[in-house]
């Protein structure tokens, strides 16, 4: 058994360059597996991660608030206190909080990419985060 202190973990703010808006975040980083990364995220209203990719997958649980989710080629899917989202090793995607709510959730990242891994891509745009939301 391996325990964690919440106190180990220190919030910061998300670095610009892989958010868009103000963006604070909690990370627990992970060791060998069957570890995983462990981050808390806020996202103030509108703010949204950039498009990226998990080489080993990636869970949200959404704690509070309301955001969108998008895996590219389909349309963005709004999201909701209480909902898990599961993306697949390689699936490129962003996420974060819908216009006018905040929204916190947790995200699970395996060992093999809480540590850096993430493939940061390009800023998701006005018009895609204004898109088509189902």
């Amino acid at each position: 058994m391996k325990v964690v202190s919440a106190r180990d973990a220190k919030t910061r703010r998300g670095p610009e360059e892989w958010f868009t808006g103000a963006v604070w975040m909690e990370a627990t980083p992970a060791g060998t597996p069957p570890d995983a990364g462990i981050f808390r995220v806020l996202f103030e209203p509108g703010a949204r991660t950039n498009w990226h990719i998990h080489p080993e997958g990636q869970i949200l649980y959404v704690v509070t608030g309301e955001g969108r989710a998008q895996k590219e080629g389909e349309p963005a899917v709004e999201i909701h206190t209480g909902d898990t989202v599961y993306f697949a090793p390689g699936e490129k995607h962003w996420h974060g909080a819908a216009p006018d709510t905040f929204m916190v959730h947790v995200a699970i990242n395996p060992a093999a990419n809480s540590d850096g891994g993430t493939d940061w891509l390009e800023q998701v745009t006005d018009e895609e985060y204004s898109g088509e939301v189902r």
